[in-house]
């Protein structure tokens, strides 16, 4: 962020600030910016939500293709009780 910034909103996890350049969203969780030179505040929050989406769906995807690895494994090891 260039220049002078003002805290707009602050919390243990996510800062909003406001700059020359516009507002900045960080998720201090992560370690990085989510929404940069965003033109509202409004904005800059739809911007992290929407990099959340995408994120949680992508998560969700390989989630799925990992328990069902490991099912089809465990299966491939189960013994007929015969």
């Amino acid at each position: 962020m260039s220049g002078k910034h003002i805290s707009i909103f602050k919390n243990d996890t996510i800062s909003l600030t406001q700059g020359n350049d516009g507002f900045w969203l960080h998720d201090k969780i992560l370690g990085i910016n989510i929404s940069m030179r965003a033109k509202t505040e409004q904005s800059a929050f739809v911007e992290a939500l929407t990099y959340y989406q995408k994120t949680l769906k992508k998560v969700n995807a390989e989630y799925k293709t990992l328990y069902s690895k490991v099912d089809n494994f465990v299966g491939s090891l189960e013994l007929d009780e015969d």
